[in-house]
């Protein structure tokens, strides 16, 4: 098997400078967070992605993402940040069985 060096391109609109933003959207995005746990509200990697989430699918949309997510995240006791949870599909794989599998997963060891 041949490997080819995926090329990138970038520009200069592909990236969102959450520093930079202000009026509705900024207070939109605000609002948002308020949904994220307070451990993880001022990650900066994080911010970006919901803002990405936010121009691309709207507020609502984002919103009920962002909600599912966190519920899915508490149900398997995941403890890592939400950026990782969001942005990883292993890790949502991890905590969910195969779609067609409908028994609850083994709940988290107790220490």
């Amino acid at each position: 098997m041949i490997h080819t060096p995926r090329k990138v391109i970038r520009v200069p609109g592909d990236i969102i400078h959450i520093e930079e933003q202000e009026g509705p959207f900024l207070a939109i995005l605000q609002r948002v967070m308020r949904m994220v746990p307070e451990k993880d509200r001022n990650d900066g990697n994080l911010q970006r992605l919901i803002a990405f989430r936010l121009r691309l699918d709207g507020e609502v949309a984002t919103r009920e993402h962002l909600l599912e997510k966190i519920r899915e995240i508490i149900q398997c006791a995941y403890t890592g940040t939400l950026y990782d949870y969001l942005k990883d599909d292993l890790e949502e794989k991890e905590c969910h069985p195969e779609k067609g599998d409908t028994r609850l997963p083994d709940p988290p060891d107790v220490a």
